[in-house]
């Protein structure tokens, strides 16, 4: 692996209280922003930056774990997940080091970096829909005003529970969750995909698991935030050992992200606390659009370097 200077460490210290700082605010774990950060902008490894970050995340989340000291029934659901967990890690990891051993591959007929190609790619389609997502939502709200006793943030409710609909045997019955049964099948599923989103993006999930287990499983939003800081812990520690193992974890990155990370997390949340709704998820979507333009900028670069 090769060796990060000081300078390019102190810049990831610096971007990772940065986003730390915006992790807080809109409460949301921002390993989707980092990683198009620290390569696009720092010029670090692609794979490098995936593998550190993961290992990152991992910090955040075992405070949040510790924090939170969910009863020992909230993480019956998360272990039946964790098989489908870790093969989508292996997968996504997997994935990660044959287009890292292709090196270049041909594209419109120009040699380009074949897994700068593929992990860029796809952060541009999932942060692009992300974004206009968030924007929607925060322009549907200012065009409908609710009254004083709706929460300002939260959508128009889609039905819950629609994997839980689904009993696919074999069943699992998991009293302190309501609802209390589901399938086993569905679960792993669900953790395969998440699994992969970790091992090839380096991202932990938690972006898009809370709205998954409050829509697919049922869970109220409380539950499904507890659950899924349990999830996120799990696939970050199958995730880092992985990355490590195949050399994309660089130490020194690690440790200048978690010096800045968690302490700008932290002032972030206290001034999110001070937002309304409204403005959150407008400036949620107002960053994750500025993010999808370093990608997208990055992504042109890639395919028109000659």
């Amino acid at each position: 692996m090769d060796e990060l200077s000081i300078g390019t460490l102190l810049l990831s210290s610096v971007a990772g209280g940065l986003i730390g700082f915006l992790s807080g605010v809109f409460g949301i774990g921002g390993a989707f922003l980092l990683v198009p950060l620290l390569s696009s902008l720092l010029g670090i490894p692609l794979p490098v930056a995936v593998g550190s970050t993961t290992c990152y995340t991992l910090g955040p989340a075992t405070t949040a774990l510790l924090a939170r000291r969910p009863s020992p029934g909230f993480f019956e659901l998360p272990m039946i997940l964790a098989g489908g967990l870790f093969a989508g890690v292996y997968v996504g990891t997997s994935s990660l080091t044959a287009l890292q051993s292709m090196g270049q591959a041909e594209f419109l007929g120009r040699p380009v970096a074949a897994v700068d190609l593929a992990v860029m790619s796809c952060y541009a389609v999932l942060i692009t829909s992300i974004a206009f997502a968030s924007l929607g939502s925060a322009v549907r709200a200012t065009v409908r005003p609710r009254s004083d006793s709706d929460d300002p943030s939260a959508p128009a409710e889609p039905p819950r529970g629609l994997i839980t609909r689904w009993n696919v045997p074999p069943l699992a019955r998991i009293p302190d969750l309501t609802p209390s049964v589901y399938s086993i099948p569905l679960l792993a599923a669900m953790g395969f995909g998440v699994g992969c989103l970790s091992g090839f993006l380096g991202m932990s999930g938690g972006l898009l698991l809370v709205p998954a287990t409050v829509y697919l499983l049922g869970q109220r939003v409380q539950d499904a935030a507890t659950l899924t800081v349990i999830i996120v812990w799990i696939v970050s520690c199958q995730a880092s050992v992985l990355h490590a193992l195949n050399d994309r974890v660089h130490l020194g990155l690690t440790v200048a992200l978690l010096a800045t990370g968690p302490p700008g997390a932290r002032l972030g949340a206290e001034f999110g606390m001070r937002l309304p709704g409204r403005q959150l998820r407008l400036g949620f979507g107002i960053v994750v659009l500025a993010a999808a333009g370093i990608v997208w900028a990055r992504l042109w670069s890639l395919l028109t370097a000659g």
